[in-house]
């Protein structure tokens, strides 16, 4: 008779990989359009601005959270800010609604 552990982990792994692939894809910001900028360093508002500026995007407003900021622009152009502690997501209007 198989054991949890026989067949409990593959599944485990399995049903966690689904959902990150998910949460990625609900995440992966758009070609062009809304996105959500986020600092993984905690970079005050401003340095964000600045930096999504000099990427080539329109400010639209803050983000949800303290270190965020809802911009308009190019995902390609906004994903060199990744070295800057800038991350890009997608910006779904459940968080990011005026």
């Amino acid at each position: 008779m198989p054991t949890l552990s026989t067949f409990g982990l593959p599944v485990l792994v399995q049903t966690l990989a689904a959902f990150a692939g998910i949460a990625i894809l609900a995440l992966a910001p758009p070609a062009h359009g809304t996105i959500l900028l986020v600092s993984a360093t905690r970079q005050p508002v401003a340095e964000i601005a600045n930096a999504a500026l000099a990427a080539g995007a329109l400010i639209a407003r803050r983000g949800p959270g303290r270190h965020s900021l809802i911009v308009v622009g190019d995902r390609a152009r906004l994903l060199r800010l990744l070295h800057r502690g800038l991350i890009p997501l997608a910006a779904p209007a459940i968080l990011c609604a005026a």
